[in-house]
């Protein structure tokens, strides 16, 4: 069983959950225009809440690890433990980092600074980050890898994020609207979250009942117009509590057209239209890879009190399915709730917690892997030769980034060798997870997205290079292609062997039939490497 240990948060209305829910019950934001995103001018003004550099920045680290070491501190003073154990394990959610520092080296920096040595790992799903890093924490404690987790999320917006959502058309000039019949996109917002788990449930009040990942296998970049991946993660936590005893359920609520609509949908199709529903996004604006994390301890914050919080934006009902939304406080006495969350590349995520015990028991026998077969890709390989002559049937593969060429094409030849070579194979599209990593991210997309925004003459941000710049979206192709309704993650690890044993400690428990797991690496367009194995379950005990 996983606890929570200690919590702290950093968002532009002050520290620490007690003071950011004063601020939601007041219906307070800092959500207001900015024409520069710290120093950095930007072409159009954009409605953000954005934190004070200046009073985090610390000597030597950067702003982004800067934050992350303050929320981490911040949750020690309240409830001290030593992280410097081997048997203590740092978890980082993050959407972009700082960009053009690795993740990896990011999260090592981190978690040396407070004396930690243990390999630190990097979650970066796009928007899910933060409830995808609270679901990698609760697997590795629950197999018995670590005895505590720190887990900590943090975006900083610059004009390279920024400049990405304006030319998608994503971002509102007003504050956000979740689920509001005028709703017109979402805000920028900066914060910092971290949440301190453990096995030991001395004195602990909130317990994660476990979590669900799940690909809608749409479009990189749209949600399923039918809700098929959020719908999935929503019916697998409902295996953790029962649907009478949820007080809430806290939701990604970006005020844009199409994810809310989804949400709406999920939310219809799973049963829980009269459960009340939180967005906190009009208040903090998208945070990134801190929102499923800030979102999570100030609902489990609010539910202590025995509230939940208004959704600050919020008015005339504007889904398909109306959600149980209010613009008001509501008193409860229950103490559950699904955090859920979606984003490029087609994932979903949500997680469950509660202040009590289980409500309902699932158990899921420990398994064993067996490799049935692997695939690797060198940079001696030309990638359009061996589409052309290996492929030749998605046309898609032309519009692709060089990192997801590298994916797809590793594991569709893969399953390509696997069908020739075992005549009764098949690749159970609901059961078959994906567990990818690399150590560079997306950065040989982030250097091409960057020299279309550096020249104010000669300006020409693309949306269809920008979505490239999320390092998860090759999971999307591949998931996509496949019809994967599973589990999809990405990871950002130091080297390609660090993804098999992770692999191997995550998916010890669970009900996974078939996994592809491998490293997809491209550093440059002359430096890349994929190395692929499909895995399937042999035996339960």
């Amino acid at each position: 069983m996983v606890y929570l240990h200690s919590d702290y948060i950093i968002t532009p209305l002050g520290e620490d959950a007690t003071a950011n829910l004063e601020a939601i019950v007041q219906m307070k934001s800092k959500l207001q225009l900015h024409d520069t995103i710290h120093g950095e001018k930007i072409m159009t003004p954009v409605m953000a809440s954005l934190l004070d550099e200046h009073a985090w920045q610390m000597d030597g680290y950067t702003l982004f690890e800067s934050l992350c070491i303050h929320a981490i501190d911040g949750a020690l003073k309240k409830n001290p433990t030593d992280l410097s154990c081997e048997r203590c394990v740092f978890i980082l959610s993050s959407t972009k980092g700082d960009i053009w520092i690795s993740m990896a080296d990011s999260a090592r920096h981190i978690a040396q600074y407070f004396g930690n040595n243990t390999r630190p790992i990097v979650v970066s799903t796009a928007c899910t980050s933060g409830v995808s890093a609270q679901i990698t924490a609760y697997r590795l404690l629950e197999a018995g890898c670590y005895d505590k987790a720190v887990v900590v999320g943090c975006d900083v917006q610059c004009k390279f994020i920024i400049s990405g959502f304006q030319c998608l058309k994503a971002l509102s000039a007003d504050s956000c609207k979740p689920f509001s019949v005028d709703r017109s996109g979402l805000n920028a917002g900066e914060a910092a979250a971290c949440m301190i788990l453990s096995k030991s449930s001395s004195g602990m009040a909130w317990q994660m009942l476990g979590g669900s990942i799940h690909n809608d296998a749409n479009h990189i970049s749209g949600p399923s117009r039918t809700a098929e991946g959020s719908l999935r993660c929503l019916q697998d936590a409902l295996k953790y509590v029962e649907k009478d005893d949820l007080a809430l359920l806290s939701v990604h609520g970006t005020g844009t057209l199409y994810n809310d609509e989804m949400e709406s949908i999920a939310i219809h199709r799973a049963g829980l239209g009269q459960v009340p529903v939180t967005a906190l996004k009009g208040v903090f604006g998208h945070t990134m890879g801190a929102a499923g994390l800030l979102e999570t301890i100030l609902s489990l914050h609010a539910l202590e009190e025995g509230i939940i919080l208004p959704s600050k934006g919020f008015c005339e009902q504007g889904t398909t399915y109306p959600v149980n939304l209010s613009t008001t406080l509501r008193q409860t006495d229950k103490r559950t709730m699904i955090k859920l969350l979606s984003g490029f590349g087609g994932v979903n995520a949500a997680v469950a917690w509660t202040h009590t015990s289980h409500i309902l028991t699932t158990t899921c026998s420990e398994q064993e892997w067996d490799v049935l077969d692997e695939m690797t890709i060198n940079e001696t390989d030309d990638l359009v030769k061996l589409y052309r002559t290996q492929v030749g049937d998605w046309p898609k593969f032309f519009k692709m980034d060089q990192l997801s060429r590298l994916g797809f094409l590793s594991v569709e030849l893969l399953l390509q060798h696997l069908r020739a070579t075992y005549s009764d194979f098949e690749i159970d599209t609901e059961k078959c997870d994906l567990l990818i990593a690399n150590r560079s991210a997306s950065l040989k997309n982030d250097k091409d997205y960057q020299q279309t925004i550096v020249d104010e003459e000669s300006y020409y941000p693309s949306p269809a290079l920008f979505v490239y710049t999320l390092p998860n979206i090759v999971t999307g192709e591949i998931a996509i292609r496949h019809h994967l309704m599973g589990e999809t993650i990405c990871y950002i690890l130091d080297n390609e062997n660090e993804i098999f044993s992770l692999a191997r400690q995550t998916l010890k428990h669970q009900p996974s039939e078939q996994a592809i797991v491998g490293w997809i690496e491209c550093a440059d367009s002359e430096h890349y490497r994929a190395h692929i194995q499909f895995w399937k379950k042999i035996k339960m005990r």
